[in-house]
């Protein structure tokens, strides 16, 4: 009698626990170290590229850094050459990547000296922001769900005067590889524009 007690107790702990893979943060949203924590919204829509809305999500992170992907803490990253945002997203996604969002200014000034390789116009993975139009990066999203509340506190950036995030007309920005006036701050874009394009790949 003993015996079959402690058995169902067995059971039942065992149903209650839930196994994960990646270091995923099941029942919280978030994966990968940050991502889909704040994901980007179905109204953000580009309207130049027909009202295409970046929703990809990673489903497992990379064992290790790929062939002419450089690592940098737990992430592999790729300069991707020039394309349109839309298809500069969906040439990461294949590889299980999102356009590259810098977390802070050290990873912005390793990646740039480490994977751009030209100096040019870079995008940048922010798209659409929560108030429909504004100049405050804490307002954006980015293509892997991190939250830009967060990261704007470490990498206080801007939008040069006269320039703004939407959620369809200019829902993307970029920054200039090796310019002091761009570094960090944005130029809004259209998206449909070819810019270059690095792309992130979380490890796990």
């Amino acid at each position: 009698m003993l015996f079959v007690f402690a058995l169902l107790i067995g059971v039942t702990s065992a149903a209650n626990v839930i196994c994960t893979d990646y270091g995923k943060d099941i029942g919280g949203g978030g994966a990968f170290d940050g991502y889909y924590v704040r994901p980007v919204p179905t109204n953000c829509r580009f309207q130049h590229r027909g009202n295409w809305s970046p929703q990809f999500r990673i489903k497992e992170g990379q064992p290790q850094c790929r062939g002419g992907w450089r690592k940098w803490k737990n992430k592999c990253y790729f300069e991707a050459g020039g394309r349109n945002w839309q298809d500069g997203e969906r040439f990461c996604n294949q590889h299980q990547a999102h356009i590259w969002q810098p977390n802070d200014r050290e990873e912005y000034q390793w990646v740039e000296q480490n994977v751009m390789r030209h100096n040019t116009w870079y995008y940048l993975g922010t798209v659409c922001n929560s108030r429909g139009q504004t100049t405050n990066p804490a307002d954006f999203f980015t293509a892997s769900g991190e939250d830009m509340r967060q990261i704007q506190q470490k990498l206080n950036a801007r939008m040069h005067p006269g320039h703004h995030i939407n959620n369809h007309s200019h829902p993307c920005l970029m920054s200039h590889r090796n310019n002091n006036s761009w570094r960090w701050q944005y130029h809004h874009q259209h998206c449909h524009e070819g810019r270059h394009v690095v792309c992130e790949a979380p490890m796990g």
